[in-house]
Formats: C-alpha cells, structure tokens, sequence
C-alpha cells in the first residue's frame, strides 16, 4: 500500500516538488501552486501518519499553497529541493510580500488574501489564520467544532510524545 510505504510516499513528495520546481521555472505558477499543495498534503500525510512526529495536517497551509504567491511558492519549493535552480528566481521575488488566506469564509478582503505577515493564528488550534480579530470573530461559531476537535488531537499527540 503506497499511503503506508515511506519510501513510496518519499519518491510521490519528490516528484511532485520537481515538477512544480519545473512549472515555476517554466512561468506557470497556476499548475506550480497545484504541485506544491499537493507535495504538502503528502509531505504532512507522512509526519502525521508514518512518522507520528506532528498530530494533524496544517490544512490552511496547504490551502495557502494552492492559491500561492510567487515569493511563498519559490521559498517553499527551494527549501524542499536538492538543487539551486531556484536560488535566482528567489532573488527575484524575495522582495514581494507573502500572502496568506484568511479562514473566515465572510471575509471582506478579495479572496480572503492578506500580507502573511498581518495574519494572526487560531491560538488554540494552530490550524486556522485571520486577517484580523474581527474575522476571527465572526468565524468563531462555524470554526469551533474544528477548533475543539484538533485542540484535542493535539493535546493527545503532545501526551503520547512525554
């Protein structure tokens, strides 16, 4: 089974970090972002599944992935590659701010997109991001259920690891 086999599951993060390394390179951030998110998914799937080393998937994280910016594709994919075929295109575009997704699905801002730097995380949970506390919130009810229950799985995986 490929889902529980880490070698497998190395060789599919591999193939997918290169092939939007090349999708980068090539100018298509669109299919790049999709590449990325997915080598996140797997990447998570194997510390959280194989490697028990961190309790949940960061779900925000790989979602920010999928609509990423250049500066947060280009410096996630660099950090995850064996090469430097992205040292140039990171000059290029460190200066760009990174952008992260607000959680709140009635968010004002287009997209929910925000200057990552402005963001502020679930306390609680660690796994959701808001532009501000207003959204946060108004998003409390709807983020409860989810809050409680990773809360929970953190707090279990936290207790297992002493």
């Amino acid at each position: 089974d490929v889902w529980k086999d880490l070698g497998r599951m190395a060789f599919v993060v591999s193939f997918l970090l290169s092939c939007g390394t090349s999708k980068v390179l090539e100018g298509n951030i669109k299919v790049a972002s999709k590449y990325a998110s997915l080598g996140s998914y797997f990447e998570q799937h194997v510390e959280v599944d194989l490697l028990n080393t961190r309790a949940f998937p960061n779900f925000a994280k790989i979602k920010e992935l999928y609509s990423a910016d250049m500066h947060t594709l280009v410096s996630f994919l660099r950090k995850r590659i064996p090469c430097s075929c992205l040292d140039e295109k990171y000059k290029e575009v460190k200066s760009i701010p990174k952008i992260g997704l607000c959680c709140n699905p009635g968010c004002p801002l287009p997209g929910g997109m925000t200057e990552r730097s402005l963001t502020m995380c679930c306390s609680r949970c660690r796994g959701a991001n808001y532009c501000s506390r207003e959204c946060q919130v108004a998003a409390w009810q709807g983020h409860r259920g989810e809050c409680d229950f990773y809360a929970d799985l953190k707090s279990k995986f936290e207790s297992e690891q002493e």
